[in-house]
């Protein structure tokens, strides 16, 4: 059976921004004539037919956000909630959340529900969503905007992080040190995020002429880092590896333990850092140097972004990159 046309095809076949599309099918704003043109013959031409629920919704508000979200035990994404929660109060917005833990069917209720409960707007935090999540929503005409390291900035309007510009940051600073034999660490990944950090470790020793050397790991966390220096130790000692820049705070601390665990003195010895700043990277000893990103401001930009875009005060015409901090800490030694 042939899916039917949503808002966005009619927007893609337009040429016009999903929220042009809205006030032209909704009348909720003044739109120029050659946009109006435009938007009605693309639904002509396509057959759409808006959704009745959906236009009763922009006439009567309901002030509601809803959040579908994998777990909020996982740190970074309770830090986008607490970004999103406390900037949607100021703005007067009450927060709907459904936790999914990445099940597909879970997300279809998820959505089905926050329909139900008339939310204005959803924002997607997951670590890899269905596309048919994405077409839910979008049949249920809902604005919204997704919050996922799998996808390119290029494939989904969203507000990320120049993770490429973080990771070659932190190299720059080892080689400044001395260090020029250096590894990269990193987690087998298809998303778009693993990539470009890989990326910019790589940019990195390309600029100061140094030998690129990156190593997979299956797995994510602490003990995967581990059992990465369990297996390579020798390789690390023959090739006078000074330095291990990790691609998040857990291998690096499976690092941290290894060392400690034989005698291997951080940083006097061997120098790592990690990606994340998590809680602990301040706490163990030595304590972590580290990329952080903001986390707390990623969902503050997104739930205000999300709800100018209600308010027709803005588009949203391409993805927002935030800053990132290196966190120099004990783990990272100047050798010259």
């Amino acid at each position: 059976m042939a899916r039917k046309p949503t808002m966005e095809d009619v927007k893609n076949l337009a040429g016009v921004s999903i929220s042009t599309v809205s006030r032209v099918i909704n009348g909720t704003k003044k739109v120029s004539p050659d946009k109006v043109i435009a938007v009605n013959n693309a639904i002509e031409k396509l057959g759409y037919k808006p959704n009745e629920l959906a236009r009763s919704l922009v006439r009567k508000k309901s002030n509601t956000l809803g959040i579908i979200l994998d777990d909020l035990g996982i740190e970074y994404m309770a830090q986008y909630i607490r970004g999103i929660d406390e900037i949607g109060k100021m703005y007067d917005y009450d927060i709907l959340l459904y936790s999914t833990f990445g099940n597909i069917d879970v997300q279809k209720k998820a959505v089905e529900f926050l329909s139900s409960k008339q939310v204005e707007g959803i924002i997607v935090i997951s670590e890899k969503i269905n596309n048919e999540i994405l077409y839910a929503i979008k049949e249920y005409e809902i604005p919204y905007i997704l919050l996922d390291k799998f996808y390119s900035p290029q494939d989904y309007k969203t507000v990320t992080f120049d993770f490429d510009k973080a990771i070659e940051s932190m190299t720059d600073l080892f080689i400044e040190y001395g260090h020029e034999n250096i590894i990269y660490l990193t987690e087998k990944s298809h998303d778009y995020s693993a990539d470009l950090k890989q990326q910019g470790f790589e940019n990195a020793m390309s600029k100061a002429g140094l030998t690129k050397q990156v190593f997979t790991v299956n797995g994510d966390k602490t003990d995967s880092g581990y059992r990465f220096m369990d297996e390579n130790i020798k390789f690390i000692h023959q090739n006078h590896i000074t330095g291990i820049v990790a691609s998040n705070d857990a291998l690096a601390t499976g690092i941290l333990q290894y060392c400690y665990d034989h005698g291997i003195k951080v940083p006097d010895d061997l120098s790592v850092s990690g990606f994340g700043n998590n809680k602990y990277s301040e706490l163990i000893r030595p304590s972590l140097t580290t990329v952080r990103l903001p986390y707390y401001d990623v969902g503050a930009v997104t739930v205000r972004v999300l709800i100018k875009i209600l308010r027709d005060e803005e588009d949203f015409n391409e993805s927002l990159r935030l800053n990132y901090e290196i966190m120099l800490r004990e783990t990272i030694k100047k050798l010259k």
